[in-house]
């Protein structure tokens, strides 16, 4: 695949996310998804595509965590912990997988966390925005609900076993509480 069929299906890969005010960063993820992938040895093109697919959609939703999340004690710490050069989570409830998207969105990103909040340079609409939010959620989840929806959709992403096990609950209770969770937000749209 040469270059120009690489960007003909990067566009057309970020113009399918209808996200158009981030177009252009889609497709430069895309790219650099494909080089990387041709590097580790990767040519076949079906492959190339759904790398470049995978980081695009990696890309939005690093771009949409902060905003639908606030981070937890264990995100500022190793938030602190990127900062001073760790390699590896500082806590022991994160994983490496998510480690790594925490450092990757640290990065790219213009939110800063510290203290209790995140804090945006320049952009006090959206922290504003993600306070609602929060506020919101809180209204219409119970503080149970509340909690398992951040440990199960926030930064750790927890499984149903591990929010089990931490809150002292069954399986199944998680299950149908997290199907009773996404029930109350679907009518919030």
């Amino acid at each position: 695949m040469n270059t120009e069929d690489k960007m003909n299906v990067c566009r057309k890969l970020a113009l399918s996310f209808r996200r158009h005010e981030l177009t252009d960063d889609l497709i430069q993820e895309g790219m650099i998804a494909m080089l990387e992938a041709e590097e580790r040895g990767n040519t076949h093109p079906p492959t190339l595509e759904w790398e470049a697919r995978k980081k695009m959609r990696d890309f939005i939703s690093l771009r949409q965590g902060p905003v639908n999340i606030p981070p937890s004690h264990e995100t500022r710490v190793n938030a602190r912990a990127i900062r001073k050069g760790s390699e590896t989570p500082v806590t022991e409830h994160m994983t490496s997988r998510t480690y790594d998207s925490l450092k990757t969105a640290l990065e790219a990103s213009t939110a800063l966390l510290e203290g209790d909040e995140v804090m945006y340079e320049g952009n006090t609409e959206e922290y504003i925005w993600v306070q609602q939010v929060e506020d919101l959620m809180r209204e219409k989840l119970s503080e149970k609900d509340f909690q398992i929806f951040q440990m199960r959709f926030g930064p750790e992403e927890f499984t149903q076993v591990e929010v089990a096990k931490a809150l002292d609950m069954s399986e199944r209770n998680v299950r149908l509480r997290e199907h009773t969770i996404q029930k109350k937000l679907s009518r919030l749209k």
